[in-house]
């Protein structure tokens, strides 16, 4: 049994595909973050991702976060620019035993 919840109609498509990925047993990471990144691709969302609002530069810079419930791993990126999906760098970095939240320049560095 699985549950995803979401609080914006924004994240209906990426759910959507989300539960059929998880209907076909397919690994629930992977649905995840699935998901996320429907919403980070789709441009004409304000909040988020490739539409996100600028900061006082007019530069977008995005945050994500994963984590893996089972085994508690978790990874963070903060101020990153110029990256469609950064729920992917995130997701990367959880598997690293140390270092898991990083910011601005060195998030972009691990991302490149």
């Amino acid at each position: 049994m699985y549950g995803i919840i979401a609080t914006w109609r924004m994240a209906l498509e990426g759910i959507t595909e989300a539960d059929a990925m998880l209907k076909e047993k397919e690994n629930a990471k992977d649905a995840i973050e699935t998901a996320i990144k429907a919403v980070e691709d789709f441009e004409f969302y304000k909040s988020v991702g490739y539409g996100g609002l600028p900061n006082e530069d007019m530069e977008v810079e995005l945050d994500a976060a994963f984590m893996d419930g089972d085994t508690l791993d978790v990874g963070c990126v903060g101020a990153i620019k110029d990256f469609a999906n950064p729920v992917s760098i995130a997701r990367k970095l959880s598997t690293y035993p140390v270092n898991n939240f990083l910011v601005g320049q060195g998030a972009e560095k691990f991302a490149h």
